[in-house]
């Protein structure tokens, strides 16, 4: 009775040890993922504050060439005071505002990215 006793204390010991060798390889495990993760939000981030400027600054003109049409100006793209006719004006507002959105849409993709990589990176 003594010996099956002991038997099964050993036996919940080795399970026991088994199961906490099994523990820190799946910490490790994660611990490696979270790296690989952290390394790739860091890659987003990057991407992300390289593109805002340029969106910014498109929205900017966008705005900028959007008032020039409001107003009738149509000689701005005029060097020596010709006239640029409206549709010519109206087109690159058009081909500005494509890359405003390729851009945008470029920059929420990275967001969702990072924050899909955010939500995978807790653990718990």
């Amino acid at each position: 009775m003594a010996l099956n006793r002991l038997r099964g204390e050993v036996i919940r010991k080795v399970r026991s040890a088994a199961d906490a060798e099994e523990s820190r390889a799946i910490i490790e495990e994660l611990r490696a993922i979270t790296d690989r993760q952290r390394v790739r939000i860091a890659d987003l981030e990057r991407e992300l504050a390289r593109v805002s400027p340029q969106v910014a600054a498109l929205e900017a003109r966008l705005e900028s060439l959007r008032e020039t049409v409001e107003r009738g100006n149509t000689a701005t793209g005029a060097a020596a005071g010709g006239n640029v006719d409206t549709a010519s004006i109206w087109a690159e507002i058009q081909r500005q505002q494509e890359q405003v959105r390729a851009r945008i849409t470029a920059a929420m993709r990275f967001e969702e990215r990072l924050r899909r990589l955010e939500d995978g990176n807790r653990v718990g």
